[in-house]
Parts: C-alpha cells; structure tokens; sequence
C-alpha cells in the first residue's frame, strides 16, 4: 500500500527559477512495456515537497504534477542563499507520504 520513491529527481536553473521534475512509479501494473507511463494506481496523483536548508524545512508543498517551480521571488523571501535540498514523495489516500527522493541544488 506505500507508493514507491520518485525516480529520476533532477533540477534545472532557468533564468533565477530552480525547476523540479521526477518520473512517479506504481506498485501495479508498472512491469509492462507498452506504454510509455505507468498506471497511478492511486486516487489521485499528489506529491509532498519540502525544501531543506541544514537539515530543516523551510518550506513544504502539496503538487498534482512531477514538477515543481521555485522561483527566485519565493526564495528570496524564504531567505535561501547558497546549496538547499529538495525532497519528494508520492502520496497515496490510503496510506499517506511513501519515501522521499532527495537531491541538492547549490546556487
């Protein structure tokens, strides 16, 4: 009943904005190879973000997409200067949070 860890977290720098992506993963019918994305098997697609500077979170967020935009303008108002982590994990309504993927971004 846990969803499974995002796989291929990656992070790109476009303009001042910090973009986020990640391929979701199914604990059902994932083995098949014909099609291109595997059934959600959940309700509803939905992902925890947090952001994380020295080991604190300094600003968590709910998306419906495998991606996520941190702009400069919420940075700068998060305070944020230099290297911060991203973590994220897929959502189930039955069971709640699965495993985080993380990955560090330094600015």
């Amino acid at each position: 009943m846990r969803p499974l860890r995002p796989c291929h977290l990656q992070a790109r720098v476009e303009t001042e904005d910090v973009i986020f992506n990640w391929i979701r993963r199914t604990r059902v019918g994932g083995d098949s190879w014909d099609s291109f994305e595997v059934p959600l098997a959940e309700e509803n697609e939905q992902y925890s973000v947090r952001l994380l500077q020295d080991g604190k979170i300094f600003r968590e967020a709910i998306t419906t997409d495998p991606v996520w935009r941190y702009d400069a303008q919420t940075r700068l108002i998060d305070g944020v200067m230099g290297a911060f982590a991203l973590s994220v994990a897929q959502i189930s309504a039955s069971y709640g949070a699965g495993p985080a993927a993380q990955i560090s971004v330094a600015l």
